[in-house]
C-alpha cells in the first residue's frame, strides 16, 4: 500500500535523484504533498471509477523535473522570488497534477507484439550493446579513424532505437528507422572495401556538407574549403545545380572506375546502394520510405507484418555491420576486450543466425497463410 513520504524520506530521494546544492527542500516537500494529497482524493473519489495507488517514485520525479526546468538560468535572488510567488507554486502543482495522472494512470499505450525479453530481441540487444562498450568506453587503441569509430558507434545505436520501438509497439515506426540504417550500413561497407582514399575523401565531404548548412560565412578557411569544392566540381564538369548533389554522393567518384559502371549516379539507389552490392533491398527501401514520408502505408498497416519484416531485415543489416566492425576495429581493440568479444561471438553469433532462419521460415508461412 502506497504512503505519503515524510520529509526526511522526500529530501532523502531528493539528494538521490539529484546531487545539486541549494534544492529549496521544503518548497518541494510542500508542492509534493499538495498533489499526493490531491490524487488520494481523485483515488479514493466515486466520481473516477479508478482507484490507484500514487507511485512516489514518479510523483518525485515529475516534481523534482519541473522545478529545476522551472529555476533553469535564474540566479540565487531570481529563485527566491519564484519559491515565493504562490500563484506559480499553485500553478506547478496543478501541472504536476495533470502529468502524473495522464503519463502515469491514463497513459496511452501501443498493442505491443514482443518486449525486451524475447530472444530476437534480447539476443540483439546483448551484442550490440557489447559493441558499443568496446566502441565508446576507450577500448580502442589507435583512434586515428575517429569519424569512423563515431559513425558505426551512431549506427549500432540507430539498430537499438528499432529494437526500442519494437518493444514499444512501434512496428512501422521502427521499420521507418531501419532505412537510416540501411543507409549507413551502405556507406560502412564501402569504407571498409575501399578504405583509403575513399576514408578522407568521406570525411571531406562531411565538411563540405557542415559548411554548406551553414551557410554564407566569412570564415576565412571555410571560404577556401568551399573555393575547393567549387574546383572540384569544375573538374568532374558539376554545374551549381549539382552542388547539394555533390556534397552528399561526390566521394563516390573517388571509388576506382566508378564512372565505368552502367547506370551510376550520384544518389543513393543507384549510387551508395548498388556499389555496396545491396541494391536486392532497393524495394524494401522504397516501402520504408514511403511509411517514413506518411503515405497511407503508415497509416494503415499490419502491425504483425512490420514487426516480422523489421525484424529480418534488422537482422541481415546487423551482420553486415559486424563483418564491417571487425574489419575496421577489431585488430584495433585491446586485447582484453578482444578476448571478451571474441568469447561472446563463440557463444551468440550462431544463436543470432539460428534465430535470423527461424523469423524468415516464420516470416513465409505467416505470408503463405495470408
Amino acid at each position: 500500500m502506497s504512503r505519503k513520504l515524510s520529509k526526511e524520506e522526500f529530501i532523502a530521494s531528493l539528494k538521490f535523484l539529484n546531487n545539486e546544492q541549494g534544492l529549496k527542500n521544503d518548497y518541494l516537500y510542500d508542492v509534493y504533498s499538495f498533489i499526493y494529497d490531491g490524487l488520494t482524493d481523485i483515488s479514493n473519489s466515486k466520481e473516477t471509477g479508478r482507484s490507484f495507488e500514487v507511485n512516489n517514485s514518479e510523483l518525485v520525479f515529475y516534481v523534482l523535473g519541473e522545478y529545476l526546468y522551472s529555476i533553469r538560468g535564474l540566479n540565487e535572488e531570481q529563485i527566491n522570488k519564484f519559491v515565493e510567488n504562490e500563484k506559480i507554486k499553485e500553478s506547478m502543482c496543478n501541472v504536476v497534477a495533470d502529468k502524473y495522472i495522464s503519463l502515469s494512470i491514463y497513459n496511452h499505450e501501443q498493442t505491443r507484439l514482443t518486449n525486451k525479453y524475447f530472444p530476437p530481441i534480447s539476443s540483439m540487444d546483448l551484442y550490440v550493446n557489447l559493441m558499443l562498450n568496446i566502441l565508446t568506453n576507450g577500448q580502442i587503441k589507435d583512434k586515428s579513424n575517429a569519424l569512423l569509430i563515431d559513425f558505426l558507434s551512431k549506427t549500432l545505436s540507430i539498430a537499438r532505437c528499432i529494437l526500442k520501438q519494437l518493444c514499444d509497439g512501434y512496428e512501422t515506426e521502427a521499420f521507418a528507422l531501419w532505412r537510416t540504417l540501411h543507409e549507413c550500413e551502405c556507406v560502412l561497407i564501402l569504407l571498409d572495401k575501399y578504405k583509403d582514399p575513399l576514408i578522407s575523401t568521406y570525411v571531406k565531404h562531411m565538411q563540405y556538407g557542415m559548411i554548406f548548412r551553414q551557410g554564407e560565412t566569412d570564415n576565412e578557411l571555410n571560404n577556401k574549403i568551399f573555393a575547393q569544392l567549387k574546383e572540384e566540381m569544375k573538374h568532374y564538369e558539376l554545374k551549381s545545380k549539382d552542388m547539394k548533389k555533390y556534397i552528399e554522393y561526390g566521394w563516390l567518384l573517388s571509388i576506382p572506375d566508378v564512372d565505368k559502371i552502367e547506370n551510376f549516379k550520384l544518389n543513393f539507389r543507384d549510387g551508395v546502394e548498388t556499389l555496396a552490392g545491396l541494391h536486392d533491398y532497393s524495394d524494401i527501401y522504397m516501402t520504408s520510405s514511403e511509411i517514413l514520408h506518411g503515405s497511407p502505408l503508415l497509416i494503415y498497416s499490419n502491425k504483425t507484418y512490420f514487426h516480422m519484416l523489421t525484424i529480418i531485415n534488422l537482422y541481415e543489416s546487423f551482420f553486415r555491420i559486424e563483418r564491417v566492425f571487425e574489419s575496421l576495429f577489431f585488430p584495433k581493440i585491446n586485447e582484453g576486450a578482444r578476448d571478451k568479444y571474441l568469447e561472446m561471438k563463440k557463444l551468440y553469433f550462431s544463436h543470432l543466425i539460428s534465430i535470423h532462419k527461424r523469423e524468415v521460415d516464420t516470416f513465409k508461412n505467416y505470408m503463405r497463410k495470408k
